[in-house]
């Protein structure tokens, strides 16, 4: 289903009542809702201009990049640049797109990734997946804590479409409702959709996950998909922002069930910590250019944690590093050249 917001949704700060009762529902059930009209037109030029800037760069190496090499040839993890003017409140800060995220997560849903996708000419299929585990994985652990099974959703994906995403361009394949397939919590680690023939004739077949310019798909991160070839002969740019619900604490969004009493505490007396794979605790705020602070600034009307914080010279951040780290970016001296892979 696709919802267009409008001029008015837009002065009230948030989306109808129903449009939202009816995004939840969607998401419940099939696993993806499309909004179109969120994002400006002058919002789009900015970041288009400068995410095809960043392609060319990458590509400029002649190599693979590791995402590459791990999940599909031509399909780039590029994280938008984190510094003014290319950090937009039309973005971050967007009360529209709050008031869904609010509606799935709950008050105090913070934003845990900040990312982007580029689909190049030329490129390949990736192995279908899915982004994020259950968070409550049997039945009994599930009703235990008062939840339905299968289990909602713990995290949302909110992919922004700078440019009209659809077939031509390689638009993400997707299986509607294959979030809702429980026998995934009893997988082995690495394995996928694609070791099931008889799950994908179940939830096949496969659809395409298609965004007007300026809309976003809010998408159940556990719904199988993939990145598919890019039959034009320009770069598809999607940006990828997920929140995560209030319980989870740890920096990617996990929800752990079994935290130490003594870290529990920590946690919940320090709202910024979050807890790395290590068992460590860290700043789990997303790391941004001070420059970017005021498209930050206007609280949220809906309760959401915007999760960041800022750097200032002698430190800038290289948005091509590090995305799936904590902070998700890496920091670097002032003046230092930004690499756009590791040597």
């Amino acid at each position: 289903m696709t919802y267009h917001a409008t001029d008015a949704d837009r002065a009230a700060g948030t989306l109808p009542p129903a449009t939202l009762s009816q995004i939840r529902d969607d998401l419940r059930t099939i696993g993806f809702a499309v909004v179109g009209n969120l994002v400006s037109a002058e919002t789009r030029e900015v970041l288009l201009a400068s995410m095809l800037d960043d392609t060319a760069a990458v590509r400029e190496a002649a190599t693979m990049t590791p995402h590459e090499q791990r999940t599909g040839k031509g399909h780039l993890q590029l994280g938008p640049r984190r510094s003014a003017p290319y950090v937009s409140a039309d973005i971050v800060a967007n009360p529209l797109i709050e008031s869904v995220v609010a509606t799935v997560l709950g008050d105090g849903a913070w934003l845990g990734f900040y990312n982007g996708n580029v689909n190049c000419p030329g490129s390949g299929a990736q192995p279908l997946h899915a982004d994020r585990p259950y968070s409550w994985t049997t039945e009994a652990e599930a009703l235990a804590a008062g939840e339905e099974w299968p289990p909602r959703t713990t995290t949302l994906s909110c992919s922004t479409a700078l440019t009209d995403i659809t077939i031509e361009t390689g638009a993400t394949e997707i299986y509607p409702g294959s979030h809702r397939e429980t026998i995934v919590t009893t997988w082995e680690p690495g394995e996928r959709p694609a070791s099931h023939p008889d799950l994908l004739e179940k939830w096949g077949p496969p659809a395409s996950m298609e965004i007007p310019a300026g809309g976003v798909c809010f998408r159940d991160p556990r719904m199988w998909h993939r990145g598919v070839p890019n039959p034009s002969d320009t770069p598809r740019p999607m940006l990828a922002l997920t929140y995560h619900e209030a319980i989870a604490k740890h920096y990617r969004g996990v929800v752990l069930h079994d935290i130490a009493p003594e870290i529990r505490r920590q946690l919940d007396a320090d709202p910024t910590l979050r807890l790395l794979d290590s068992g460590e605790l860290a700043d789990g705020r997303l790391v941004f250019d001070e420059s970017a602070r005021q498209a930050f600034e206007v609280p949220s009307p809906h309760g959401i944690d915007r999760n960041v914080r800022f750097v200032s010279p002698p430190q800038r951040v290289n948005h091509f590093l590090d995305a799936h780290f904590v902070g998700g970016a890496r920091l670097v001296d002032d003046g230092a050249e930004l690499l756009v892979a590791d040597p």
